[in-house]
């Protein structure tokens, strides 16, 4: 690798003028103690199990504001990674295998949303190619002997791809939150509560508990929002919402099926039992007035209501449809009604 190169590779501002001297063949000094005393220094692990001489990338990993760890051998390397999680590692390997020692090292700091990154010092691509074929889970290679400013680079590249991946989980955390919660009602999201929907059935089978649902249509509700506004018929929702998070158990859940529709599944709860828990519900809401400055309504909703033994044959589908045709009868005989699913409805 020519001297060109390896200058374009430096990072743009400049190394101090107090450059680092190693305390021994392994450990530097000087901004390296520095940086130990900085917390928020990114640690640098060098597994130089080789024992090449790497004082000189030490020291230039310290004088760039790391914090500089090196184990010189398997078991420091095991010591120094169960005391701390590093933010990038160094490897020279003495021999990699697949199911060998330093692979088990390297396989067990790596997690799903914060891999660690590792730099492998490699002697010929011959040797980088057979680290492939093991999959070793490296992210870059410098070819030896190594350029202690690649190196420095490497490792700069490295943390800055690890932060990006940091921010990309964190992200998407933040977007399963919001898919999982409705954001009117703070309740699940239609999404989520099909997930639980398919789980909750396949426990009640497993365990052949009764599991039972309730679908809640908000009365009138197009007639709401056309006679006020849209933030009031939201105000209406979350209401709503409140009024079935304070009446169920900590073991139910309670959901917006979109629109002013919501659905409550009960595990272990008998259709007697859902019953009781879906007229507590329309008593509560029915009680219930919703008013701002300019508007003022009553509230009622209609429940339909089904249950599964937990032994019938039949599917998640199935409930929902019959819970469904029970809403649309409790809707049909006046409104603010429940009405649990008798077989009757196909007949209408």
């Amino acid at each position: 690798m020519s001297k060109s190169f390896v200058e374009s590779l430096q990072p743009p501002h400049p190394l101090p003028s107090q450059v680092a001297r190693p305390e021994s063949s392994h450990m530097p000094v000087g901004n390296h103690q520095e940086a130990q005393k900085r917390p928020e220094a990114p640690t640098v692990l060098v597994m130089n199990h080789h024992r090449d001489p790497l004082g000189d990338l030490s020291a230039a990993l310290a004088n760039h504001g790391y914090r500089v760890q090196v184990g010189d051998s398997l078991a420091q390397s095991h010591r120094l990674l169960e005391d701390a999680r590093p933010e990038v590692v160094v490897l020279n390997p003495l021999v990699l295998c697949a199911g060998g020692v330093e692979l088990g090292l390297l396989e067990a700091l790596q997690q799903d949303d914060d891999p660690v990154p590792v730099i492998l010092l490699v002697d010929d691509l011959q040797a980088l190619a057979e680290a492939r074929d093991m999959k070793i889970p490296f992210r870059d290679f410098v070819l030896k002997p190594c350029s202690a400013a690649e190196c420095v680079h490497r490792v700069e590249l490295a943390l800055q791809t690890r932060l990006r991946i940091r921010g990309l989980h964190v992200r998407t955390r933040q977007l399963e939150s919001q898919v999982s919660v409705d954001f009117k009602t703070g309740l699940f999201s239609e999404l989520h509560m099909k997930r639980v929907l398919g789980l909750e059935w396949k426990r009640a089978q497993r365990h052949q508990n009764p599991l039972s649902l309730l679908l809640l249509d908000v009365d009138n509700f197009k007639g709401i929002n056309d006679t006020t506004e849209y933030a009031f018929g939201d105000e209406v929702l979350s209401r709503v919402g409140e009024a079935l998070r304070s009446t169920v158990r900590e073991t139910d859940f309670a959901a917006r099926f979109g629109g002013d529709e919501f659905c409550v599944l009960l595990p272990q709860t008998s259709p007697a039992e859902a019953v009781q828990t879906a007229l507590r519900i329309r008593q509560r809401i029915a009680g219930m007035v919703v008013q701002n400055l300019n508007y003022q309504r009553q509230v009622t909703v209609s429940i339909g209501v089904d249950s599964y033994d937990g032994r019938s044959p039949g599917g998640v589908d199935n409930l929902r449809r019959r819970a469904n045709r029970a809403l649309q009868e409790a809707k049909r005989r006046g409104k603010n009604q429940v009405w649990l699913f008798s077989g009757e409805e196909n007949e209408k």
